[in-house]
């Protein structure tokens, strides 16, 4: 079993490399910090190229499965990988996830910019069985707030960024309904008897005209109390479980 202390090491520096979207588009791999994501990534068929973790890690985890993959490090490592001030102390490096869906319910996401909306946005399409997301501009789905935030469940979607030239193609055979405060309320819309789409727009600035433009239906949710709008990931949520059940 290796064991490397030097957060200098050339394989340690690569490692970490993985934590910027540059390098890991151009290796195709992703650095995932903590064990329960790194469970919920086996769970989704994923094998780990090599796992790191400490001495006191492994007295309280049975990793022997492992041990062909297994790094030891210390805790001047485990700061150079961590993407947080408090180190998790446990890193995987994986292959990018290839998930392949049955043409489900979709969402199209138009300049979603907070890794933590996109991760709850991805917790709920999973739990609602919305499986493939199409982004226009948004975070990376692979940055490590986005895989926390979404409890893993990054793992178990179809996401692809396109243009905007091809949102034709994508939303076509489909009803496309987009959120916006000023639209129809939700709960006065009849559900969907065919596939549909979800559109939703950037947190400060809502969908934008070129991409609301596909829309066959303009939803907004009733508020009480002057409240203007809800939280994008929020919104997303009620309008899901509203159109999918």
């Amino acid at each position: 079993m290796q064991e490397i202390t030097s957060k200098n090491n050339e394989l340690i520096k690569n490692i970490s490399k993985l934590k910027e979207k540059k390098f890991r588009d151009s290796e195709n791999k992703i650095l995932i910090e903590g064990y329960k994501v790194f469970l919920e990534a086996e769970k989704c068929g994923l094998v780990a190229d090599k796992i790191l973790t400490t001495k006191e890690f492994l007295l309280s985890k049975k990793l022997d499965k492992y041990k062909d993959k297994l790094i030891i490090v210390n805790d001047d490592v485990c700061k150079k990988l961590s993407f947080s001030v408090t180190s998790q102390n446990f890193f995987a490096v994986i292959e990018k996830p290839r998930v392949e869906t049955k043409n489900t319910n979709f969402l199209i996401l138009d300049n979603i910019q907070d890794p933590q909306n996109l991760g709850a946005i991805i917790r709920t399409s999973v739990a609602t069985n919305i499986l493939d997301i199409y982004c226009l501009n948004c975070v990376d789905e692979f940055n490590d707030k986005v895989i926390r935030a979404s409890m893993g469940n990054v793992f178990k979607v179809n996401i692809k960024h396109i243009k905007l030239e091809d949102l034709n193609q994508i939303c076509k055979n489909a009803i496309m309904y987009s959120a916006n405060m000023n639209g129809e309320n939700l709960f006065k819309v009849q559900k969907p008897k065919c596939k549909f789409g979800l559109i939703l727009g950037n947190e400060g600035n809502g969908v934008s005209r070129e991409v609301e433009k596909i829309a066959n239906k303009i939803i907004s949710i009733p508020m009480q109390n002057n409240v203007e709008s809800l939280n994008v990931a929020v919104s997303m949520s009620i309008i899901a479980y509203y159109l999918t059940n």
